[in-house]
């Protein structure tokens, strides 16, 4: 898969200039978006905000972590369209090999629907964490959530990352990966995807691959199942302040045209 990348990254032929490989770290991302769906004409607002109690380190791109997160936060986060809209905030807390998080959410689509979670999780050691999510619906049932990450490390930038997780009746299943490459010379790739078994309803999968020219500047591209896709671009005009623009639509020609834009500040 490392040859793979390399080809690819031959074959694009980066026009950036190579940039110091020192990582850059922040405490604070928050994201402003917008998208705009042409076939019901529904616009769709939405902000959010993490602020980490110590600092996070990039892999190399402005807006690339390590796959497991380690460090304590809060966030908060609002999206409004047409239909409705949805808040929500929480937190989690690492001590030692312990983690423990709480969140709410409200979701306002001519009913308000209100939920709670409380998680819980253990670090086996710093690359294997197994967590539990109680999720309390005042309109709806509840639910617990079982899952486990996993970070494999193949040098010392490289890494495989994979997350399955369940539902307490295993009627849900899922197996999420991500694989990040530093493919020198200041380019970078990632390819990650998302695989859901359902009891109920048929299986769904997604594929997205990002390829970075510099650690500011990357292309992107996404498909699913159900032949949804997506592509676009994001730069960062400095270390604080990126722009990603997109276009979605279906591989049916439904018309279905899909434009979204998001600023992204990192401090």
């Amino acid at each position: 898969m490392k040859k793979l990348a390399v080809i690819i990254s031959s074959i694009l032929l980066s026009s950036a200039a190579t940039t110091a490989m020192a990582a850059d770290s922040y405490q604070s991302i928050s994201n402003l978006g917008y998208q705009y769906t042409d076939s019901n004409n529904d616009d769709q607002f939405k902000i959010d905000s993490t602020y980490y109690f110590s600092p996070k380190k990039t892999l190399g791109p402005y807006d690339q972590f390590e796959y497991i997160n380690k460090q304590s936060n809060v966030y908060g986060a609002y999206t409004d369209n047409d239909a409705g809209d949805v808040t929500a905030i929480g937190g989690e807390y690492f001590y030692k090999d312990v983690v423990v998080g709480a969140s709410y959410e409200n979701s306002d689509f001519g009913s308000n629907n209100e939920s709670y979670s409380l998680t819980a999780g253990y670090f086996f050691n710093p690359d294997l964490l197994a967590k539990v999510k109680f999720v309390d619906n005042n309109d709806g049932d509840n639910y617990t959530l079982f899952s486990l990450a996993y970070n494999h490390m193949l040098n010392d930038t490289d890494y495989v990352g994979v997350t399955v997780e369940s539902d307490d009746d295993f009627d849900s299943r899922s197996v999420a990966a991500k694989y990040f490459v530093d493919l020198q010379q200041g380019n970078f790739l990632t390819v990650e995807g998302t695989f859901l078994s359902l009891d109920e309803a048929d299986d769904h999968w997604n594929v997205e691959t990002n390829y970075y020219f510099s650690k500011a500047t990357s292309v992107f591209a996404s498909y699913d199942k159900e032949d949804a896709y997506s592509f676009g671009a994001q730069h960062f005009f400095n270390h604080n302040i990126g722009l990603k623009v997109g276009y979605g639509n279906n591989a049916d020609d439904s018309d279905n045209d899909t434009y979204f834009a998001n600023m992204r500040f990192q401090f």
